[in-house]
């Protein structure tokens, strides 16, 4: 089951980033302590609709309006390999302002239960959502239904509800 308000996500575990060229454990505690963070789940780095709307939803203008709102840090992660996520951040402008983590064998999308199978079509991936998540434990959670965008999980919304 997908996170809901007042659950505590799964932070007993590392996904990865790459690091001067080079894939690296990040422990997800510590991401999390004493933080207000916006997480964002995404289905694949360079897929159409990650690409073109829901990622970008949390840069720019959005994202400097959550971060003015009292985040710390607006996160990222999809199942993928370090590689392609920091690629992905790269191509889409945001190094500096959206933190990727690569969940490469799909193992927190699981414990979070945010998994989806989508078949030949990409395997086990990261249903599409966000949440605002203070100190471990979810204070906001967005869902879609399915793969597709309507922009419920979106910077977007989120900001017009917060």
């Amino acid at each position: 089951m997908a996170p809901r308000v007042g659950d505590r996500l799964p932070l007993n575990m590392s996904l990865m980033r790459l690091e001067n060229g080079a894939p690296v454990e990040v422990p997800l505690a510590p991401l999390f302590t004493n933080k207000t963070v916006v997480l964002f789940t995404i289905p694949g780095a360079f897929t159409s609709l990650c690409r073109t709307s829901h990622f970008p939803s949390f840069a720019g203008a959005n994202g400097e309006a959550l971060r003015s709102a009292g985040v710390d840090t607006i996160l990222c992660i999809a199942v993928n390999d370090a590689f392609v996520m920091d690629a992905f951040n790269t191509t889409m402008g945001t190094r500096d302002t959206i933190d990727v983590l690569a969940d490469g064998d799909g193992s927190w999308v699981r414990a979070a239960g945010m998994a989806v199978n989508l078949g030949k079509f990409g395997g086990t991936r990261a249903r599409r959502g966000s949440f605002v998540v203070v100190d471990g434990v979810v204070r906001t959670a967005y869902l879609e239904d399915g793969p597709a965008y309507s922009g419920i999980s979106g910077g977007k919304h989120m900001l017009a509800n917060w």
